[in-house]
């Protein structure tokens, strides 16, 4: 992607390669709660762009670009400036430090410019809905070495954007600040800025860039310490599980029940039920307290009441919380939307891993109303027909037509390009719904609750046979990706099927030719499993759900496979994806690419894909547990472990995974497995 991120807190900011932000480019801005405090932030010297010669973001949490000024573009260049700008975010404030160096043997004498606007548009705005109205911009107001622009919405809030000078400047006028600068032989100069965003006068307290730049080195040195250590002999595959650690920092948030993954940037740094909870599911080996921090947040937003605006049910697990102004004045309904037909079964397998991972029956405990409520939303409202599937109707609103994970209008379609008519039940949400039933009744059984325990485990095998009998198409040897409103498949290959895998539901006798047609060049790229068959006539591979690859279906596709013992296949998905890391920058997958083949020679980027992007950063952890085999029972004292790894991998090593109360560590060859368990050594680990 072309630019460059961090974010921390509620707080991000998107910039041009040279660190700027222009007012007509794309998404870039400083962004907090879903609006625009930032429109314009741009950095003049002379009265000029300067050159760029680099930049990256790639620890996430500071950006440093480094740009010339006055070079005369010749092989041998004189340069009159170097320039350094470094960016930080930190409790709720952006940090920018400028340094300039003179790099001639004689004085030079220049005039910094820095330019700023807030437009405060709302993100839904940027992203191209345009709001019914506008509220009032306020006067700027200059005091005390600052600049505070501000807008009183037409919600009643009031956002302002303090423009702080840490250096001062040499002259203010309107919304631009200049220092005129000296410089001796070789010499240096260092220019400060703060920015601080506001709600109804709320600013943060501003501490300065070095302040802001030491503690955000020492959270992400204590983030990485809490993880799961994962190392290989294979250097690029170590590039990439690094990457994922930072990246699943970076998108890190608290809303007071516990560390929980946002989506993905610019787009979706809010808390999103789908995608947090597979976010937590794929991380758990790495750290389980994303799981804990999810399940506790996702609770306490379960749905209340019927609101058909919000798509909001009792018991459902919601879709998705904004904050801007669109979102509060209900011209978008994503103020707190509940349009997921698959949140609240997920959220039951998310409960189920941790549990698996943990053994934590506290938390299940304490979450058990929130789990009766889910099971009952399942059940009423899920299946409103009562045909034993759940299903979801298309948003008669402003809301989702499509409310599985592929939920773009044309995801759900027939062969022949017709949508699917509501009800629709999706392939994977089935699958879902009855690995989260199978799998909570013997937890619930432990807390005693057997009648419940004994219906779900009755409930959870009458719906795979149901499934088997409703999804499969004899004549192409695979499973519908949906059935619609009138009970009858839609007779499309994609990789949902993949997803049922994972879950289980698929009948064994079946899953052989699910997984050959998962890796046939009709669904396997080179790079990844398609999200739809390059044969069905409605593919795209530069769609967004109908034919691209997105690396967090492929993980769940490749657990899928594992799952069901097809090894090569599993490894030959994981070479894909490893080998399209490469190609990206950072070694970091995005959300999604395109789905052309291999034989193009580079994965091409989807244009408008988030970067970085929760499911996508948790991908390579997930790759890991399906090579390794890893099953955990934490509860009843083993881990079991299956290792398949590629022939391009010839060593992994874990170091402080997490078991109940144990600790282990792991050293996985071709030769064999050695393990050491620390913390609790009644953990027994079972290879094979």
């Amino acid at each position: 992607m072309d630019y460059l991120v961090t974010r921390e807190g509620d707080l991000f900011q998107v910039s041009n390669r040279w660190g700027d932000i222009a007012p007509e480019d794309g998404p870039l801005g400083l962004y907090f709660r879903d609006t625009r405090y930032l429109s314009r932030f741009e950095l003049r010297v002379d009265g000029e762009r300067p050159d760029l010669l680099g930049g990256t973001a790639a620890d996430n949490y500071v950006q440093r670009v480094f740009l010339q000024s006055g070079a005369s573009h010749q092989i041998f260049n004189r340069v009159t400036l170097g320039l350094e700008r470094q960016r930080v975010i930190h409790a709720g404030a952006m940090y920018e430090r400028i340094t300039v160096t003179n790099m001639r043997l004689e004085p030079v004498s220049v005039r910094l410019d820095l330019r700023f606007e807030a437009d405060f548009a709302d993100l839904f705005q940027v992203r191209g809905i345009p709001p019914a109205g506008h509220g009032v911009f306020e006067e700027q107001r200059v005091e005390g070495g600052a600049v505070t622009l501000g807008y009183r919405g037409r919600d009643g809030v009031l956002r302002q954007t303090r423009v702080r000078f840490l250096t001062p400047p040499t002259s203010l006028a309107g919304e631009q600040a200049a220092w005129a600068l000296t410089l001796g032989p070789k010499g240096t100069a260092v220019v400060d800025v703060a920015v601080l965003p506001a709600e109804n006068g709320a600013f943060p307290i501003c501490h300065g860039f070095d302040q802001a730049l030491e503690a955000l080195r020492r959270d992400y040195a204590d983030w990485s310490r809490t993880c799961t250590a994962i190392e290989t002999d294979h250097p690029l595959f170590n590039r990439l599980i690094e990457r994922s650690v930072k990246d699943l920092r970076l998108l890190a948030a608290d809303q007071g029940h516990g560390l929980f993954p946002v989506a993905g940037i610019p787009w979706f740094a809010v808390p999103f039920g789908r995608d947090s909870i597979i976010t937590a599911i794929q991380a758990l080996a790495l750290n389980p307290d994303f799981a804990r921090g999810t399940l506790r947040t996702l609770a306490a937003l379960q749905g209340k009441e019927v609101d058909p605006f919000r798509a909001e049910e009792p018991g459902k697990i919601l879709h998705e919380v904004r904050h801007g102004e669109m979102a509060n004045l209900g011209e978008v309904p994503y103020g707190r939307y509940y349009g997921s037909v698959d949140s609240t079964a997920l959220f039951l397998v998310l409960l189920c891993e941790y549990h698996a991972w943990t053994g934590d029956l506290d938390l299940v405990r304490e979450l058990m109303p929130s789990v009766r409520e889910a099971i009952g939303w399942l059940d009423r409202y899920g299946d409103l027909d009562g045909d034993g599937f759940v299903e979801f109707r298309a948003d008669p609103g402003a809301g989702l037509k499509v409310q599985s994970w592929k939920d773009s209008p044309d995801s759900m379609c027939h062969p022949d390009g017709r949508r699917a008519s509501s009800p629709v039940a999706v392939s994977e949400v089935q699958g879902y719904v009855y690995d989260a039933k199978r799998r909570l009744a013997p937890i619930l059984h432990a807390l005693g609750e057997k009648e419940l325990a004994l219906r779900l485990a009755q409930e959870a095998a009458d719906l795979k046979v149901r499934f088997n009998e409703a999804f499969w198409m004899p004549d192409r040897q695979y499973y519908a990706i949906a059935l619609d409103g009138e009970k009858r498949q839609v007779r499309t290959v994609s990789s949902d099927i993949g997803h049922c895998l994972w879950s289980g539901i698929v009948a064994e006798e079946r899953a052989a030719a699910v997984a050959q047609r998962l890796v046939a060049p009709d669904m396997f790229s080179g790079w990844g499993i398609r999200t739809l068959s390059a044969e069905e006539p409605t593919y795209s591979p530069m769609s967004y759900h109908n034919g691209s690859v997105w690396p967090h279906d492929n993980s769940l596709c490749v657990l899928g496979l594992k799952r069901y013992g097809f090894y090569r296949d599993a490894n030959q998905v994981i070479g894909g994806l490893v080998d399209a890391a490469s190609h990206f920058e950072h070694f970091r997958l995005p959300e999604l690419f395109c789905g052309f083949p291999r034989d193009v020679g580079v994965p091409v980027e989807y244009p408008v894909a988030c970067s970085p992007q929760a499911w996508a950063a948790a991908t390579p952890i997930a790759l890991v547990q399906a090579m390794l085999g890893l099953e955990p029972d934490a509860a009843g004292g083993t881990l079991r472990i299956n290792p398949t790894l590629p022939e391009w991998l010839g060593r992994v090593t874990v170091r402080g995974l997490r078991v109940g109360g144990a600790r282990v560590n792991l050293e996985v060859t071709p030769a064999g497995v050695r393990a050491e368990v620390t913390g609790e050594p009644s953990l027994r680990v079972v290879t094979g």
